[in-house]
């Protein structure tokens, strides 16, 4: 038995527009923390593992990374493939069993100590990022990423995120998760690991970055820190911090300006 997948596929958010609520010379630049979900706050790709556990994740996956279908359309075959003991119980059980990164409680509590706005920014699913966050003690965290719900024995998808103006490999675009909240002169650091997360990084002002991303961002010649941890993170975050190192980049202010303009 399979379930069956609806799929809400109408993006939901509002255009973007360049937050406006105070002038720029009447507020301080606030520094915008956005963590990537799935092999970064987690230990290995928690929605890979679900549908290895609970449906067919291959060979759609080969398929997706083979450019035979979008980011979309692979979420929905995938979730059309979830089995019957794919129940709710079991899907949070699954959630809850899940290692998080040992640097990952730090380096929250270091952003919030300095009063830095952290977000959670993912092309994952809501029904295992909040579980796993609020087990965590990271409940609290804003968090921006696809929707999958169950009822009436159905599990229902959405992509509340989804931009027709970008061509990122994702159905929530990060970009947009990003710039939705911050103001023209604000500081963005972005951690991320894989390639969802290639058109966030692009408008980082500071990146962290490891494995596939590490290697994208050499060859882009995009700046960043390699790290294998969060504990790692923290660390030259916390440097920063205290010298007041962070800065703008040119490269990525630029390519802000140009997302608010077309989008």
């Amino acid at each position: 038995m399979e379930y069956q997948a609806s799929v809400d596929s109408t993006p939901t958010t509002k255009p973007l527009t360049l937050p406006t609520t105070e002038s720029t010379t009447e507020r301080k630049p606030q520094v915008h923390v956005a963590l990537d979900f799935d092999g970064t706050i987690t230990v290995g790709d928690t929605g890979d593992d679900l549908f290895r556990t609970f449906g067919a994740f291959e060979p759609l996956h080969s398929q997706l990374l083979g450019g035979q279908m979008s980011v979309a359309e692979y979420y929905l075959r995938a979730v059309r493939s979830l089995t019957a003991d794919a129940t709710p119980q079991a899907v949070h059980s699954f959630a809850l069993r899940r290692q998080v990164d040992p640097g990952f409680l730090a380096l929250v509590e270091l952003c919030e100590r300095h009063r830095a706005h952290v977000s959670v920014v993912s092309d994952g699913f809501d029904v295992y990022i909040t579980p796993i966050l609020e087990q965590a003690g990271c409940g609290h965290l804003p968090v921006a990423c696809n929707t999958l719900q169950h009822t009436d024995e159905q599990w229902h998808v959405a992509f509340p995120g989804a931009s027709e103006s970008c061509s990122c490999f994702c159905a929530s675009c990060k970009r947009n998760a990003l710039l939705a909240t911050v103001h023209e002169h604000d500081l963005i650091v972005f951690v991320g690991d894989g390639r969802s997360d290639r058109c966030a990084v692009k408008h980082a002002d500071v990146v962290f970055a490891k494995d596939n991303l590490a290697a994208w961002c050499t060859e882009q010649r995009i700046p960043h820190h390699p790290w294998r941890t969060l504990h790692d993170v923290a660390r030259v975050l916390g440097t920063k911090f205290a010298t007041q190192a962070l800065r703008p980049r040119r490269q990525a202010q630029l390519a802000r300006k140009a997302a608010y303009e077309t989008e």
